[in-house]
C-alpha cells in the first residue's frame, strides 16, 4: 500500500456524498464521478509521494496505539503512514474489532481508514474479511473490492476460486462499474495473476463467461501489454470468444498506441477493417497519456462518434493538467457537444487548481445548456477551499435539477462544518432547491461531516 491511493480515497469521498445528496441511494453517478479531480491512471503516473519527517518517525517506532491517533496527526500523508504501520503490527484477529471502530470516526475520516484496514486485512485474513463485509450493509459492496485486491494481490488462485463460488456477492459491484472506472473483480484477479503466472491466469479466463471472460482477458492482457505489446498480441489468437478478444484487442492498443504510436497503428492497420476505427481510438487514449498535444493532433483518424467523443475526453483531461486553457479551447472547437460536456468537467478541475480567476472567467462565458452545467459543478466542486458565496451563485445558474442539487449540496454540507446555522440557514431559504433536495441535504450534514456514533 503507498501514500498515492489517497487520490481515489479523496475521490471516493466525495463520489459517495455526491450520490447520497443529490437523492441517488446507490454508486456515485459516473458522469459526476468524472468531475473528481484525480484519477487512478494519473496517481499511478505521479508515483509515491514523500513523506515527512512526522511520518517517518511515525513509521521508526513512534507508533501510534489506534486509528483514531492516527488521524490527530498533521498532515494527511503522516495520517496514511501512521495507519499502515499500526495496522501492520495487528493480528488478524484483531481487525474485526478495528472494523467496529470504524463507526466512531467521523463519516469521511471512516472511508480512509477503511480502506487502509481493509485493505491490509484482505492481505493477511481474505476470507474473515469478505465474511464481514457482509454484516456491513451496502457499505460492505465498497470494501469487498478492496479485499479482493490485497487477496488477489498474494494469492490469486484462491482469490479466484472464491470468486467463481460465491458469484453473487459481486454482482452489484459490477452493476456500479461506469465507463472509464475501475475495472470489475475479474478484471482485478486477472490481473494480479497475470503478473505472477500469465498462462494459469489465462486458463482462469477461459473458464469464465460473458462479461466476466471479458473483464478478465482485458486486465491480463493489459498487464501483459504493458511490457510487451507485440507478444500480447501474438496472444490474441488464443481467445476464441468474439466479445472477449475485441476487448483484449482494443487493450492491447491502448498501452501500444501509449508506447509506440506508429507500431501500433502499424499493427491496427492489419486488424478487420470494421475494428480499425475502435482499436485507433484506444490508441489514441494510451498515446494522450504520455503527450495529449500529439494525440490531439490525430483525433481525425476516428470518426464522429462515441469512441472519438472518448478520446477527445482522454485527450482533455491530460492536457488540462498541463495547459487548462489550451486544452479547453481545444475541446470547444473540436469536439461534439457531447464531448463538450464529457471533457469540460475534467478541464476546469484542473484550472481550479492552476488558476481558478480564469477557470471561473471561462465557465461564466459558456451559454446555458449540457456543457456549462458540467463546468460549473467541476468549478464548484473544485473550489471548495474558496469563495462559498461565488460558489453558491454559480451553482444556482446550473439548469439541470440533480446537477444542481449537488453543486448546492456539497457547497452547503461543506460550509454547515464552518458556520452551521448560516449554511442551514441558507438551505432552508433558497429557491434552487426541492423540499426533498433540501431534506437530504440537512441530513448529510448532521450525519455525513459530523461526528460518528460515540463521539458526538
Amino acid at each position: 500500500m503507498k501514500t498515492t491511493i489517497l487520490g481515489p480515497i479523496a475521490a471516493l469521498v466525495i463520489g459517495i456524498a455526491a450520490g447520497f445528496i443529490a437523492g441517488k441511494n446507490s454508486a456515485p453517478d459516473p458522469e459526476i464521478d468524472k468531475d473528481i479531480p484525480g484519477d487512478s491512471r494519473s496517481a499511478r503516473r505521479a508515483g509515491p509521494s514523500g513523506s515527512s519527517s512526522g511520518g517517518a518517525m511515525a513509521s521508526r517506532g513512534n507508533r501510534v496505539k489506534s486509528a483514531s491517533e492516527a488521524m490527530s496527526l498533521p498532515g494527511q500523508n503522516n495520517r496514511l503512514q501512521a495507519l499502515m504501520d499500526y495496522y501492520a503490527g495487528l493480528d488478524p484477529n484483531q481487525f474485526e474489532e478495528e472494523a467496529k471502530k470504524l463507526e466512531d470516526l467521523p463519516w469521511s475520516e471512516r472511508i480512509m481508514v477503511g480502506y487502509l484496514l481493509f485493505a491490509r486485512w484482505g492481505e493477511e485474513d481474505p476470507t474473515a474479511a469478505m465474511a464481514y463485509t457482509k454484516t456491513m450493509g451496502f457499505a460492505g459492496m465498497f470494501v469487498k473490492g478492496t479485499v479482493m485486491q490485497s487477496w488477489a494481490a498474494k494469492y490469486p488462485q484462491d482469490a479466484a476460486r472464491y470468486y467463481t463460488d460465491n458469484p453473487n456477492e459481486f454482482r452489484m459491484g459490477g452493476m456500479m462499474r461506469g465507463r472509464g472506472r475501475g475495472g470489475s473483480s475479474a478484471t482485478v484477479i486477472a490481473t494480479e495473476w497475470a503478473r505472477q503466472d500469465t498462462p494459469g491466469a489465462m486458463a482462469w479466463a477461459q473458464t469464465l463467461e460473458g462479461r466476466d471472460k471479458s473483464d478478465a482477458m482485458r486486465g491480463i492482457f493489459g498487464q501483459v501489454a504493458k511490457e510487451d505489446p507485440a507478444k500480447a498480441a501474438s496472444m490474441l489468437s488464443t481467445v476464441t470468444d468474439e466479445e472477449a478478444r475485441r476487448d483484449a484487442q482494443n487493450t492491447i492498443a491502448r498501452e501500444w498506441g501509449g508506447k509506440d504510436w506508429d507500431a501500433a497503428t502499424s499493427w491496427i492497420a492489419g486488424l478487420p477493417a470494421d475494428q480499425q476505427a475502435d482499436a485507433t481510438a484506444r490508441a489514441i487514449r494510451g498515446l494522450a497519456d504520455e503527450d495529449p498535444q500529439l494525440a490531439a493532433t490525430k483525433i481525425t483518424a476516428v470518426p464522429e462518434g462515441e469512441q472519438r467523443n472518448d478520446a477527445v475526453e482522454s485527450i482533455a483531461r491530460r492536457w488540462g493538467q498541463e495547459d487548462p486553457a489550451a486544452a479547453a479551447a481545444w475541446v470547444m472547437k473540436t469536439g461534439s457537444e457531447e464531448a463538450q460536456a464529457d471533457s469540460i468537467g475534467r478541464v476546469v478541475s484542473s484550472w481550479v487548481g492552476q488558476d481558478a480567476t480564469e477557470a471561473y472567467a471561462f465557465v461564466q462565458k459558456q451559454p446555458e445548456g449540457a456543457v456549462r452545467d458540467k463546468a460549473a459543478s467541476s468549478y464548484v466542486m473544485s473550489n471548495q477551499g474558496g469563495d462559498i458565496q461565488q460558489n453558491l451563485q454559480l451553482a444556482e445558474t446550473i439548469g439541470d435539477e440533480r446537477t444542481r442539487h449537488w453543486a448546492i449540496g456539497m457547497t452547503a454540507a461543506s460550509w454547515a462544518r464552518k458556520d452551521k446555522e448560516a449554511a442551514t440557514q441558507y438551505v432552508e431559504s433558497t429557491e434552487s432547491l426541492s423540499d426533498s433536495a433540501k431534506e437530504r441535504i440537512k441530513q448529510f450534514s448532521d450525519r455525513g461531516w459530523g461526528r460518528g456514533r460515540g463521539r458526538r
